[in-house]
């Protein structure tokens, strides 16, 4: 069943086409100006989300944080405004850090944390074990949710390492008190072999592509498929 989305942004230039954001997020993420588009991403995906929670109410709408986001020391303030603005209830919310928030402070990083999670947000740790300090992350900090990155189970229906390696990340999970969620889930077999580890949710192609708010209204929404 359907638990939640996560929000993405592209651009569409006139003379490029669709640029993906890995081609210009690093670039907008070194501007000052960056800050206020990341408030924009926020506040517009809380729009949606309740849209969403109409005929979902577990829903759940996940948004990704940049390191120059988080550096700010009005950050929290301004999750709170949004969610003030919008109306919106805080326990829907999941906010996605990656492990390069590492370099931040980390006592600062873990005021953000307690701050937010006391008012109900939860954190997410993204693309867990592509880095060397995913394990040292989860020592400091309390998460909700650790997502493995999609390079760790692409062949994970043909190479026994692979589901060997999710084993060991659940059991890494379990240890912390956080849920797993598998990112680049695409086929079922996928799915079926994924499901005999303690993984809480799947993210991938295989339920959908990345969509615009109608198609996943449309999709996900209609009063016929809402049942959970």
């Amino acid at each position: 069943r359907l638990i939640g989305a996560e929000a993405l942004i592209r651009w569409k230039n006139d003379e490029y086409g669709m640029v993906p954001p890995d081609l210009f997020i690093p670039i907008l993420e070194r501007d000052p100006l960056f800050p206020k588009l990341g408030r924009w991403i926020l506040k517009t995906a809380l729009k949606d989300a309740k849209k969403i929670l109409t005929y979902h109410p577990d829903f759940v709408m996940n948004v990704n944080l940049s390191y120059s986001q988080l550096e700010k020391p009005d950050f929290v303030d301004m999750v709170l405004e949004v969610l003030e603005e919008t109306e919106y209830p805080a326990e829907h919310l999941c906010l996605e850090v990656t492990e390069r928030c590492r370099l931040l402070d980390m006592d600062l990083l873990k005021n953000i944390l307690v701050n937010l999670r006391a008012r109900g947000i939860k954190f997410a740790l993204d693309d867990f074990g592509t880095g060397f300090s995913s394990v040292g992350i989860l020592k400091d900090l309390v998460f909700d949710t650790i997502k493995i990155d999609r390079s760790f189970v692409m062949k994970v229906e043909e190479d026994q390492k692979e589901q060997e390696l999710v084993g060991h990340f659940t059991a890494v999970a379990a240890t912390f008190g956080a849920k797993i969620c598998v990112e680049g889930i695409e086929t079922a077999g996928m799915r079926d072999i994924l499901q005999k580890y303690r993984v809480t949710s799947f993210q991938g192609y295989f339920y959908s592509k990345p969509i615009l708010l109608d198609e996943f209204l449309n999709k996900w929404c209609e009063e016929t498929t809402c049942g959970v």
